[in-house]
């Protein structure tokens, strides 16, 4: 059993982050959480791929190539938010017609759940790349991080091919 009043700062903004994203998908369901999701990697590839073609169709509009560039991505990530917004809508009302929302519901929970896991995951692997351990005594006096440092551990052998020398790049 946790004793609770031993937690630090950093167990309790664990605790909230895994709190409010099971609580978001309790209330939004897992078929709006999982369009939603799949919007915006939707919208980030599609931006991505897309962006030089759009950019290139752009030019008699815009006449500066940073400007276009923007643009592109711009209307392009918007575009696709939109339509996945669209589908979302459809899917969610079709869910709640047919009596599926109570399913819907508890695998919300669940989407919830493991989406604030894999965010603290993130986090934290990305703090362990970025900054030297004697600037995260405050992460490793946390109660609850040996259990995540498990799976941050596993998502460091998984990702080993990430050069943690161009992040520190990045940040100079």
């Amino acid at each position: 059993m946790l004793d609770w009043d031993v937690f630090n700062a950093t167990d309790w903004v664990i605790i909230v982050v895994l709190a409010v994203s099971t609580g978001l998908s309790l209330w939004r369901g897992f078929v709006r959480e999982a369009l939603s999701l799949a919007g915006w990697i939707a919208a980030f590839l599609i931006a991505n791929l897309l962006v030089g073609e759009v950019a290139a169709a752009l030019s008699g509009v815009i006449d500066n190539a940073t400007g276009r560039y923007v643009a592109a991505y711009a209307i392009l990530f918007v575009g696709t938010l939109v339509a996945a917004t669209v589908l979302m809508r459809l899917s969610t009302g079709l869910v709640n017609v047919s009596g599926l929302a109570v399913l819907d519901r508890v695998l919300g929970t669940v989407f919830g759940f493991a989406r604030g896991i894999i965010l603290i995951v993130v986090v934290v692997f990305v703090l362990r790349q970025l900054l030297p351990p004697r600037d995260l005594l405050w992460l490793d006096q946390s109660r609850l991080m040996p259990h995540l440092d498990m799976l941050v551990l596993w998502a460091q052998r998984v990702f080993a091919e990430v050069d943690a020398g161009h992040w520190r790049d990045i940040t100079t």
